[in-house]
């Protein structure tokens, strides 16, 4: 487990680092050039079929499929044994509690929906409930393919959920990234 913390160090302090440039350059108003043009770009690609795919992706990322997720994990680890039974509701909450507080300080406006906006919580939370799950692919005895395959849906479905929310213009791109990094230094943290 001390290997894990210590391998996972690096990229959990440049994760952090990059969500708190972030969100000092989204409180000061200082990425919309950034964000205008990824904006311009995703509504060139706008297409019915894929509106579609987008809003399957995005809901995937909503407390009301992440919470009750979280509870199943929740009851699974228990009735398994497994040590990180106890990091579910912190991560849980904890992760709410820091996407929730932020987006209050920085009140930065979304693209076309109120309240705010960065970081988007969608795929914050994306990254602490299934990169979670990623992690606990790598706890439990498994065969390596499926480890390997559970792996790469998972980290396909975070990205997923990233380009949705971007593709909804329910974000900015700089919201996004700073859900992936902020997701990501919280998950590492824990």
């Amino acid at each position: 487990m001390q290997a894990l913390r210590r391998s996972v160090l690096p990229l959990a302090i440049l994760s952090s680092l990059a969500f708190l440039v972030l969100a000092v350059h989204a409180f000061n108003q200082q990425l919309f050039d950034l964000d205008h043009s990824a904006d311009a770009l995703v509504r060139s690609a706008q297409h019915p079929y894929l509106k579609i795919l987008m809003r399957a992706l995005s809901d995937a990322a909503t407390g009301y499929v992440l919470v009750p997720l979280s509870v199943g994990l929740y009851l699974y680890l228990r009735h398994r044994g497994h040590h990180a039974v106890k990091l579910i509701p912190r991560m849980v909450v904890g992760a709410y509690a820091l996407f929730t507080l932020t987006k209050w300080i920085v009140a930065r406006p979304r693209p076309r929906m109120s309240p705010y906006g960065f970081p988007s919580a969608h795929t914050f939370g994306a990254v602490v409930f299934f990169g979670g799950v990623i992690y606990l692919l790598w706890t439990i005895e498994m065969r390596p393919v499926r480890r390997w395959t559970g792996t790469v849906v998972l980290m396909l479905l975070i990205l997923g959920v990233a380009v949705s929310r971007l593709y909804l213009r329910a974000h900015w791109l700089s919201d996004v990234a700073g859900g992936l990094a902020g997701g990501t230094a919280y998950l590492l943290s824990r």
